[in-house]
């Protein structure tokens, strides 16, 4: 009886279908209660506009932390003949994300909202839908099976082994003593950014990846 263990792999490549913009409102001063004033105005009209994308079905989710604030020292110069000085000053932090569905609106509430004082973009986050990432995960776990048939059974006609039939499975990472592998999940890829006409900002997600690989043993009945 002779083992053959071999490994399968399949990707898939699909365009993101759903965008996630990580915006933070961030205020500094000397007065902890102004940050906090400013940051509070300004992350509520965030929050505000986040809800009422999401109940028009642009956005599908949104999500915010709360408005925080710490004190800092801050080394300054108050004349060209003067040393450093240290000054307490207070920042004020909060953050807003929200999925959006129709890059249209999520290309056009950026243009909008990078406009306010106080409001930097971190990034957009590129996805696939739920049911999306499903069926293609399906697909590369299947076609990654059938790679491994292949293959065994390419190895064993070119040693003259006969017909092959499989004995175990393993997804990856899962072989016993075999180290971890990858998640099978897509790729999340932050966005290319351009300034655009009509008041919108251009996005230009890359195609996200789906793949599987697996590793499958196999048993002929000719003789080792």
């Amino acid at each position: 009886m002779t083992r053959i263990a071999v490994e399968g792999h399949a990707t898939r490549t699909h365009p993101a279908e759903l965008g996630t913009a990580r915006l933070a409102v961030s205020f500094a001063g000397a007065g902890r209660g102004d940050v906090l004033a400013a940051a509070a105005r300004v992350h509520g009209a965030l929050v505000e506009q986040a809800r009422a994308h999401t109940e028009s079905g642009a956005a599908t989710r949104w999500d915010a932390s709360s408005v925080h604030a710490f004190a800092y020292d801050e080394w300054v110069k108050p004349a060209a003949d003067l040393g450093e000085q240290k000054v307490r000053r207070f920042r004020a932090r909060a953050g807003v994300t929200v999925r959006f569905a129709d890059f249209d609106a999520l290309s056009t509430w950026l243009a909008e909202v990078l406009e306010i004082d106080g409001v930097e973009l971190e990034g957009v986050d590129w996805d696939l839908t739920d049911d999306t990432r499903a069926t293609l995960l399906a697909e590369v776990r299947a076609e990654a099976a059938r790679e491994t048939v292949a293959r065994a059974n390419a190895y064993a006609a070119a040693l003259g082994l006969g017909t092959v039939r499989p004995i175990a499975v393993y997804e990856d990472g899962l072989r016993p003593s075999a180290g971890p592998g990858g998640s099978g999940h897509p790729e999340r890829r932050m966005f290319a950014m351009a300034a655009a006409d009509a008041g919108q900002v251009e996005l230009s997600p890359a195609d996200l990846e789906v793949e599987a690989s697996v590793t499958a043993d196999f048993e002929t009945d000719a003789p080792a």
